[in-house]
């Protein structure tokens, strides 16, 4: 049970990135043709800004996930049986801590912004909790897919 509600945030995670890209993509094809119009939307390099935020930390977790992440291959060629296992143990055991710091730290920030209604400094005046909940959310993601990997012993790890 655990483990197909893990799979389907991960991956559902996942997608919002997918679909934060194609965001983008419109918005910036958009953002094009109206500049051949004499006009602009304005906005486009925030919201595009925001969106790559979103990207990068909501797919942390599904990069994760699919052995996304860069890795040194030598090391891992190189280690066999119980000394690979130790080595991955503290990899997960090294990235899980810094997660659930800097998670810690971006969600108070998160709240911080929302208590004293900061806003960004643009025509839209976009308050900053707003995207930063995406970033949060995705370090949340990443977090449970560490989690997935301590619990199953560090097997399956890409």
């Amino acid at each position: 049970m655990w483990s197909r509600l893990t799979h389907a945030v991960v991956t559902g995670s996942g997608y919002l990135a997918g679909i934060a890209t194609i965001l983008i993509l419109v918005l910036v094809c958009i953002e094009v043709v109206a500049r051949q119009f004499g006009t602009s939307l304005q906005i486009a390099d925030e919201f595009s800004g925001y969106l790559n935020a979103a990207i990068i930390f909501l797919g942390l977790g599904y990069a994760l996930r699919e052995g996304a992440f860069i890795r040194v291959e030598i090391v891992y060629e190189k280690l066999k049986g119980h000394m690979l296992t130790w080595v991955q143990a503290f990899i997960v055991l090294s990235s899980l801590a810094f997660t659930v710091v800097l998670t810690y730290f971006l969600f108070s920030h998160t709240v911080y912004l929302f208590e004293q209604d900061t806003r960004a400094v643009s025509i839209l005046h976009t308050p900053e909790w707003i995207p930063m909940t995406a970033v949060v959310v995705g370090m949340v993601v990443l977090l449970i897919q560490l989690l997935v990997y301590l619990f199953t012993k560090f097997k399956n790890l890409p």
